[in-house]
C-alpha cells in the first residue's frame, strides 16, 4: 500500500518518504481494517515528526521507525478482526485512533472498532476527516475544565484560537449545545468565527481579550500556554467554573528529563496550579486526546443535523504530505488541512 513514512525525526521536507510498498496491516482482536479515503494534518502530527513525546511513546511500546503519522480515520471498512460487533465490512466510518507506529497517512489503517462510527451521509470523506481528532482533543480539555453537555445551555465559554482546526469545530459544538461562546482570531479569521456562530470575537492582533471579557464559566486553551494567566483572569469565581488546556508541559518535561524526573515535576506543577484555582473554587485541568465514543456520536449527530460543519482550508494529495505539514506549521490555516488518499 501507499504510505507516508518517516525514518527519523526532522523537518517535513527532509524526512517524509511516500512509499508504494508498505505492508497492509491486519486487524487484531476488536479491530477493523479501514481503506482510507482521507485524513488530516493536526499540529500534534508535526510535533511528533520532530520528536515530541518520543520518550513517552517508547515507554508505551509504540516508538521506532518507520513511523506513519496521522490520527483521523475516514474511509471504508474492508476487514474486521475477531470479537468485532456493530461494524460491518463495506461500511463508511470515521473517527480518530490513538497514537501508534501505524497511523492514518496511508491507504489502509487498523483501528479499534470502538474508535470509529458510521460516517454521516451528510459528510464527504474529506469533511469527515477534518473533524474527529481536533474535536475529541478539545472535548477532553472542556471536560477537564468541568464542562458537561447536559448543563451547557447558557454557560459562557471562552475558546482560544477559534479559527484554527480545533477551534472551528469546538466553537460550533459549544454553540449547538446552547453555550455563549467568545473566541480569539487573527484578522483573517474574525469573520469566519462570526459565521460559525461565535457571540464575541476578539482580534488578537489589535485587542486584549482579558480587558474585554469577564465572568466566564470556562476558558479553554487550544494554542498558546503563555496566555494562561489572562484566561484565568476572565473566569468567574465559585463552583462550576474551570480552565482546561491542551498545551501544557507534561510531554516536554518527560522528553527532557525522563519519565521519573519529568513526570514528578509535571505532577507537582499540575497540583500547585490546581490548588491555586481550588482556593477560588474553580476547576483546573490538563488534557490529552483520548477516544470518546459518546462524544464522537454526538459530533456525528450534530453534523447530520447540519448544526456543525467541516471547515477545510486546503486539501493536499498524500504525495504532498510534506507540503501539507509545512502549511500547518506556518499557523495560517483557517480550519483544517485535509489529505486526500483516494
Amino acid at each position: 500500500m501507499r504510505a507516508a513514512e518517516i525514518g527519523r525525526f526532522g523537518t517535513a521536507q527532509d524526512v517524509f518518504e511516500v512509499t508504494e510498498n508498505a505492508p497492509v496491516p491486519a486487524p487484531g482482536h476488536g479491530e477493523v481494517l479501514v481503506r482510507q479515503r482521507a485524513t488530516s494534518v493536526n499540529p500534534i502530527d508535526c510535533r511528533r515528526r520532530g520528536g515530541y513525546g518520543h520518550k513517552l511513546m517508547k515507554l508505551r511500546g509504540i516508538a521506532g521507525f518507520p513511523l506513519t503519522l496521522g490520527n483521523d480515520v475516514s474511509g471504508d471498512v474492508v476487514a474486521v478482526g475477531p470479537g468485532v460487533t456493530g461494524v460491518r465490512v463495506g461500511e463508511a466510518v470515521f473517527g480518530a485512533k490513538e497514537p501508534s507506529r501505524q497511523g492514518t497517512y496511508a491507504e489502509y489503517c487498523v483501528v479499534k472498532a470502538d474508535q470509529v462510527i458510521r460516517k454521516p451521509d451528510a459528510l464527504s470523506y474529506a469533511e469527515a476527516a477534518a473533524l474527529p481528532y481536533a474535536f475529541l482533543s478539545a472535548w477532553a480539555a472542556l471536560r477537564a475544565a468541568g464542562f458537561r453537555p447536559e448543563t451547557a445551555a447558557g454557560k459562557r465559554v471562552f475558546l482560544q484560537g477559534g479559527s484554527g482546526g480545533t477551534g472551528v469545530v469546538t466553537l460550533q459544538v459549544c454553540k449547538a449545545l446552547g453555550a455563549h461562546v467568545a473566541t480569539t482570531a487573527g484578522p483573517a479569521g474574525v469573520d469566519l468565527c462570526r459565521e460559525l456562530g461565535a457571540d464575541e470575537v476578539i482580534n488578537y492582533r489589535t485587542q486584549d481579550f482579558s480587558r474585554q471579557l469577564n465572568d466566564f464559566d470556562f476558558a479553554i486553551c487550544l494554542a498558546d500556554q503563555a496566555e494562561e494567566a489572562k484566561m484565568l483572569s476572565i473566569l468567574r469565581g465559585g463552583p462550576g467554573a474551570g480552565y482546561g488546556t491542551l498545551v501544557h508541559p507534561l510531554m516536554p518535561l518527560v522528553d527532557q528529563k525522563g519519565l521519573f524526573r519529568g513526570g514528578v515535576q509535571a505532577a507537582a506543577t499540575l497540583m500547585s496550579r490546581r490548588l491555586a484555582q481550588a482556593l477560588r473554587r474553580r476547576g483546573y485541568g490538563w488534557a490529552l486526546f483520548k477516544p470518546d465514543r459518546a462524544a464522537l456520536e454526538m459530533l456525528a449527530r450534530l453534523t447530520g443535523e447540519g448544526r456543525v460543519k467541516a471547515v477545510i482550508d486546503q486539501t493536499y494529495p498524500l504525495s504532498d504530505i510534506a507540503d501539507a505539514q509545512d502549511y500547518v506549521e506556518r499557523g495560517r490555516a483557517k480550519g483544517k488541512v485535509v489529505v486526500a488518499i483516494g
